[in-house]
């Protein structure tokens, strides 16, 4: 699910749009596009049913290391691959 007025925004991602269809669907659905902070993966994963949050820009401009990205996520008590 990616919402192309949030791609490269860093502002999170489009929290709505992704609950809506990730509750009215019975298939995984991957949020995607619109991270900026460690903060915004949690929040995908608190106010929606998203199976997957996936993020590019903030990764390779390094601007937050994918392990601090985890390690947020398992602090907060959701289930990570570290």
């Amino acid at each position: 699910m990616q919402a192309m007025a949030f791609t490269g925004q860093g502002k999170g991602f489009d929290v709505d749009i992704i609950k809506f269809i990730s509750y009215a669907v019975s298939i995984p659905v991957i949020a995607r596009s619109g991270a900026g902070a460690i903060e915004h993966f949690t929040e995908v994963f608190r106010e929606t049913n998203a199976s997957v949050a996936l993020a590019a820009g903030i990764f390779h401009r390094k601007e937050v290391p994918i392990q601090a990205v985890k390690e947020h996520l398992s602090k907060e008590g959701i289930e990570v691959r570290m």
